[in-house]
């Protein structure tokens, strides 16, 4: 059970190392027009040598720094892009007359996109595997001196996560808003969905100079602070679980323990790098990731559930349900991307408007997007 929690954690980190640098690679895009496969190797050079060097302390001190960062850009977007629009009245009735304030559906359907069933019994699994069971968190949590000061991070992280995602839906807000009567990926200004936001921040900060460098730095800082993260969390798991339970007969060496550690961080730190080209034909990052992350840490959270709360439960009887757990959710998850990628799956979209654009588009690919 042991070596099977550690694969899927291992296969986890595979998948969502290339999807965290895909994210700052779009941005920086999208703001200079250099190539995401350009920009791409970099950041992992850079995020790998300070994970190897530094270690967990590295990694949370660099966090603490990063957090600053990405917390003062949403800020400044919030303040500065309201009040180019006119206030926050301006924001909500653009929003409100465009159909984007909605409630979730009222309905038990698990393939609706947007309902009370999946918001909140699902949201509520999703960031409990998260926080529960996630090698990241409990690798920060076993580095404090009491179970008091574990908890007190607890409750600040959960206030701090509350913020953040109200501030992510409310930049999301301004962005329609900013929008609303010219639509970007409609006309081609924007080539997906994840470049919306760093478009209207050139918009909103570009006449402000060092504002979008700043924002730029805020996606890079929190990318590079979950990539570290994984990184250090991968390196500690792939040593206690696959190599120390092999050299019982003898005792490793600090000087071995930090070499495997480091080694693993390099490994995995450059086959990320070959991983962004599949990853960025696999359609909308932000749902890519919580799509994959259920699907290996939903297995993963039973598992500790039945450990801590029904200890009668045998052991056969838990390997073979998670891994039946496993290749079902696995086949949902692979048949959506191919569904999404493909085609042949949509969600359905809400109408949006080129009517007011100040410059030249195809106006045939306005029409396509509308007979779709």
């Amino acid at each position: 059970m042991r070596v099977f929690g550690a694969s899927l954690f291992v296969l986890k980190a595979i998948i969502w190392l290339p999807i965290a640098v895909y994210v700052p690679a779009l941005t920086f895009n999208q703001v200079s027009g250099i190539g995401v496969h350009t920009i791409t190797p970099i950041v992992i050079a850079i995020c790998t040598f300070y994970t190897t060097v530094g270690g967990i302390k590295g990694v949370v001190w660099t966090d603490v720094v990063q957090s600053v960062i990405m917390y003062g850009s949403l800020v400044i977007i919030m303040i500065k892009g309201t009040l180019d629009l006119g206030g926050l009245g301006v924001v909500w009735q653009r929003n409100l007359e465009g159909g984007r304030l909605n409630v979730p559906d009222w309905s038990l359907d698990p393939t609706v996109r947007m309902s009370v069933f999946s918001v909140f019994v699902g949201g509520t699994f999703f960031k409990l595997q998260n926080t529960s069971i996630n090698q990241a968190t409990i690798q920060r949590f076993m580095s404090l001196p009491s179970l008091k000061h574990i908890q007190q991070t607890l409750f600040t992280f959960s206030i701090g996560l509350i913020l953040l995602y109200m501030s992510c839906v409310y930049v999301g807000l301004v962005c329609y808003a900013t929008y609303y009567d010219c639509d970007p990926m409609t006309t081609g200004l924007a080539g997906r969905r994840d470049q919306l936001v760093p478009l209207m921040v050139m918009r909103v900060l570009g006449v402000v100079p060092g504002l979008p460098g700043m924002f730029v730095s805020a996606v890079f800082s929190a990318a590079l602070s979950s990539l570290s993260t994984l990184l250090n969390s991968l390196a500690a798991v792939i040593l206690e679980d696959f190599v120390k339970p092999r050299m019982r007969t003898k005792p490793m060496t600090e000087r071995t323990v930090a070499l495997i550690m480091r080694l693993v961080v390099i490994v995995f730190g450059i086959s990320s790098i070959f991983m962004v080209y599949v990853v960025e034909h696999l359609g909308m990052v932000l749902q890519l990731s919580a799509t994959l992350q259920s699907s290996l840490y939903g297995p993963m959270l039973g598992i500790f559930t039945v450990g801590m709360l029904m200890p009668w439960v045998g052991e056969k009887s838990m390997f073979l349900s998670s891994v039946l757990s496993f290749a079902i959710m696995a086949w949902i998850t692979v048949n959506a991307q191919i569904a999404n990628v493909s085609g042949s799956f949509r969600h359905t979209k809400l109408p949006v408007s080129v009517e007011h654009c100040d410059y030249e588009f195809d106006m045939n690919r306005y029409l396509n997007s509308t007979a779709e």
